[in-house]
């Protein structure tokens, strides 16, 4: 199990990791929040590939949304010009995300 870095999660603004959690239940807690994340964050915080948990969640019919887009490295501040993975949840899918919870 990989560590999620609290102090970057801080610095990005991002929740707290609770301690052991897995990287896909903290991406999608993130996303539950309200939160958009980007490959970059994620790799800065230590989630070294957000595309495999975005495979993961598309498997489990987790409700969630996906765009590339131009985002700037946290690490750097730069702006590369490659588009990466932008994944969050709407208010509709966090309610069906919600409701499906309820029904498991």
């Amino acid at each position: 199990m990989t560590l999620i870095y609290k102090d970057e999660c801080f610095e990005l603004g991002l929740p707290e990791p609770k301690k052991g959690e897995q990287q896909v239940n903290y991406v999608t807690r993130v996303m539950m929040e309200g939160i958009q994340l980007d490959t970059r964050q994620a790799r800065y915080v230590g989630i070294g590939n957000l595309h495999s948990i975005v495979s993961a969640l598309a498997k489990k019919r987790l409700p969630f949304s996906v765009k590339h887009a131009v985002r700037k490295c946290p690490k750097t501040g730069d702006i590369p010009p490659y588009p990466v993975d932008v994944i969050w949840m709407t208010n509709e899918q966090r309610n069906a995300y919600s409701e499906m919870k309820k029904a498991h």
